[in-house]
């Protein structure tokens, strides 16, 4: 259950942080060439607003902190709909969500490094929420199978 609320917590705070972002993006592209600027830009190559203006950032034509604007709320509806016993088991469906969506995640970080050569430091924070989900995901997934070898 510790489990289910934290994954819970953390989508939140993950959906907080991609509307910022998507925000953010939106104000870029409408704007006057560099003329919006964030609290997360601290240097050149640490900065959402360089990555955020590649062309790299997008999803076809979406921005890529839409789509997890998508995603977070999905996580944290199959959480809380298992803490009120109406999905049983919740940590298979969030498997397949997950993997899905960190080979995704995993794809934007890596256009980060290859083609944008600037870091934003909330979409690290993102992916760092991410791991965590994986990490209670493999310990929910054990808990399952010691439960079914038990009986």
């Amino acid at each position: 259950m510790k489990k289910l609320l934290t994954i819970c917590i953390l989508s939140v705070i993950a959906f907080m942080n991609a509307t910022y972002l998507t925000v953010q993006n939106y104000k870029i592209e409408h704007s006057p060439v560099w003329s919006v600027s964030s609290f997360c830009d601290l240097s050149n190559s640490l900065s959402c607003t360089n990555v955020l203006s590649s062309p790299y950032s997008k999803v076809l034509w979406l921005p890529f902190t839409a789509v997890a604007m998508i995603v977070y709320p999905i996580i944290f509806a199959i959480a809380f709909l298992w803490m009120q016993k109406i999905i049983r088991k919740p940590f298979h469906i969030l498997s397949i969500l997950w993997v899905g969506w960190i080979m995704f995640n995993w794809y934007f970080i890596s256009q980060e490094f290859l083609n944008i050569w600037s870091y934003c430091p909330l979409c690290m924070v993102c992916t760092g929420i991410i791991i965590v989900i994986l990490i209670l995901w493999i310990l929910g997934i054990r808990s399952d199978f010691n439960k079914i070898l038990k009986k």
